[in-house]
């Protein structure tokens, strides 16, 4: 009877030593849950966003990137390693921008695919290598590739000179700040 006694002790400890570690596991799982669902990271999970409206063109900016822009009034452009986006800041290395104190972006290797930007670059590159290749071939400068070539580089230059380097802010451009 004592031995009888002595097994139903150990196993009902046994039970309760497993509901309490089932409850306190419970417990420690929720804590976690709970401290990730509110844990903020401080602007790590914003995003600037560029948008295109009606256009297939977002460009998106993180917390690492360069950012070259143009501010209100200002005519230079300000260069700057994007340190945290706020809900409607930027904040870089020793100062702060609103993003809506932005008025352009400069293009930079996001933008630079943009067909606007290409069409510059285009042209020089044809024309550039038209003369080349017809040089290559046949050993000799001829009038006609000359007509062509230059013709290309010139509408590449004049391309270059009539496009500007900027995306400008307004319209259906706009910057945006997304929240992940």
């Amino acid at each position: 009877m004592k031995n009888l006694y002595f097994l139903f002790l150990n196993k009902f400890n046994r039970i309760l030593n497993l509901k309490v570690m089932r409850s306190f596991i419970k417990g420690g799982l929720i804590l976690i849950l709970l401290l990730l669902t509110f844990h903020d990271s401080d602007g790590q999970n914003n995003i600037l966003m560029l948008q295109k409206k009606n256009k297939n063109k977002n460009v998106y900016y993180k917390v690492g990137d360069d950012l070259i822009f143009y501010r209100n009034g200002e005519s230079s452009r300000i260069k700057g390693n994007i340190l945290a986006i706020d809900d409607s800041i930027l904040v870089f290395r020793g100062y702060k921008v609103h993003i809506k104190e932005i008025t352009a972006l400069h293009i930079d290797e996001k933008t630079r695919w943009w067909l606007r930007f290409k069409a510059a670059q285009l042209p020089l590159i044809c024309g550039s290598g038209y003369l080349v290749l017809d040089v290559a071939n046949s050993g000799e400068v001829s009038e006609k590739t000359l007509v062509i070539s230059g013709t290309m580089i010139g509408l590449g230059i004049v391309f270059k000179l009539l496009i500007p380097n900027k995306i400008k802010i307004k319209g259906m451009t706009k910057l945006k700040i997304l929240k992940l």
